[in-house]
C-alpha cells in the first residue's frame, strides 16, 4: 500500500465539535500490514471481535488524535512517539448510535519491534497483523443481512488464515479506506 498516496487522501483537520463524537480508534499500519486486535473475552461491549486500538475520549480531550494517543498508549503500553498521524476519516456510528472518530495512523518503528513490544492492558487477548494484499482482494469480501429493529446488509471479511472474522463497524472503516485508495487510483 502507498501510504503516501494514502494519507494524501485523509482530512487533515477534525471537523467536529466535541460533543458530537464519543470515542476514536486508530487504523495502525506500516506499508505492508494493518494492525488489528481481538478484543478479550471478557470485555462488557465488543467481546472477542477483531477490532482496532481505541476507545472513549476522556472529558478534556477535543480532538480524536489527542483520544487515539492516548488510548494507544493505555492499550499497548508503548509511548504515542511509536505511531505518526496521518490523517482522519469519516466518523463511523456503531451499532449504539455514538459518533467515533477512526484516525489513521503509521508506525514510526518496525512492525516486527512493535508486535514484539506491545503488550495487552486487559482490552485484547491478540493482536493480528494482516496483510494489506488481503485487505485489498475484493472478492474476499461477502455481506449478509441482518435482521434487527431494520433489515440491513453487514459487511465482512474472513480473514485468513487467522480464522477471525472482520465485521461491524472496523470492516466498514477498512472498506472506506480502500473504496478511497482504488476510486482515487482510477481517476
Amino acid at each position: 500500500m502507498n501510504l503516501h498516496r494514502l494519507k494524501n487522501l485523509l482530512q487533515k483537520e477534525h471537523t467536529l465539535s466535541p460533543d458530537k463524537w464519543k470515542g476514536a480508534v486508530v487504523f495502525l499500519c506500516d506499508e505492508e500490514r494493518v494492525i488489528f486486535i481481538k478484543r478479550s473475552e471478557t470485555m462488557p461491549t465488543h467481546s472477542g471481535q477483531v477490532a482496532f486500538i481505541g476507545g472513549h475520549k476522556m472529558q478534556h480531550e477535543h480532538d480524536p488524535w489527542i483520544s487515539a494517543q492516548r488510548e494507544f498508549s493505555e492499550e499497548t503500553g508503548l509511548d504515542s512517539t511509536t505511531i505518526e498521524f496521518m490523517g482522519y476519516l469519516p466518523v463511523i456510528m456503531t451499532s449504539r448510535l455514538q459518533a467515533i472518530v477512526p484516525v489513521m495512523a503509521k508506525l514510526s518503528i518496525p512492525m516486527d519491534d512493535f508486535i514484539q513490544k506491545a503488550k495487552s492492558n486487559g482490552e485484547w487477548d491478540v493482536m493480528i497483523p494482516y496483510n494489506w494484499e488481503d485487505l485489498c482482494r475484493e472478492k474476499d469480501w461477502q455481506y449478509a443481512w441482518r435482521n434487527g429493529y431494520t433489515r440491513s446488509p453487514v459487511l465482512f471479511h474472513p480473514m485468513r488464515p487467522h480464522a477471525h472474522l472482520l465485521w461491524g463497524a472496523t470492516a466498514s472503516i477498512v472498506w472506506d479506506v480502500l473504496r478511497r485508495y482504488f476510486s482515487e487510483e482510477e481517476s
